[in-house]
């Protein structure tokens, strides 16, 4: 909850005041990747990651322009918490296969993409 309260309810929403949809996201991605750091030092799924930690880059940044265009649709927080709990919720599930959290985030990266490619939010 307080992630996204943080990320796009204060930060996306000073930062779009002044840059682009895709900076403002953009920034708030590269703070996101350094807030997420830590994780790699005790969480097994994130230590397990080797070169998959480039698609985590990629689906960071893709899911921070999903989730600034989702707090501009819904001019709230509540979407992005929700949203984000049941992502959390499905990708670091022990009791699904593997390939669900690639799958996820892949459909999360051709959003990004497709938000993108939109010109005007």
């Amino acid at each position: 909850m307080g992630e996204e309260s943080g990320w796009r309810g204060w930060l996306y929403a000073v930062l779009i005041k002044k840059h682009s949809h895709v900076q403002a996201a953009s920034w708030v991605a590269a703070l996101w990747m350094l807030w997420h750091l830590p994780a790699f030092a005790f969480n097994e799924s994130y230590q397990k990651m080797g070169w998959g930690v480039i698609g985590w880059v990629i689906s960071l940044f893709y899911g921070s322009v999903l989730l600034g265009w989702l707090f501009l649709k819904s001019g709230s927080v509540i979407p992005l918490i929700i949203w984000h709990g049941v992502f959390d919720l499905i990708t670091a599930s022990d009791h699904l296969p593997d390939l669900v959290p690639a799958v996820i985030s892949g459909v999360v990266i051709m959003q990004g993409i497709y938000l993108i490619g939109k010109p005007s939010w």
